[in-house]
């Protein structure tokens, strides 16, 4: 009986720690910096293809 009991605490300790895992740590400088200057190259509206591509891949990224 105590071996269940045991178990159980394990186990539930494990599970809330799966669903409730570490906040991402903040950003640094040079992240901000990038992710300002990859916000104002998409709001300009450019042609090339590269552009598109990485405007793209940045917007699915920040509705994620």
């Amino acid at each position: 009986m105590i071996d269940r009991i045991i178990l159980s605490a394990v186990l539930s300790v494990t599970g809330y720690n799966g669903l409730f895992p570490e906040p991402p740590p903040p950003l640094t400088l040079k992240q901000k910096a990038k992710e300002r200057s990859i916000s104002e190259m998409c709001d300009r509206k450019s042609n090339s293809k590269t552009t598109k591509g990485l405007c793209k891949r940045w917007k699915e990224q920040q509705n994620a």
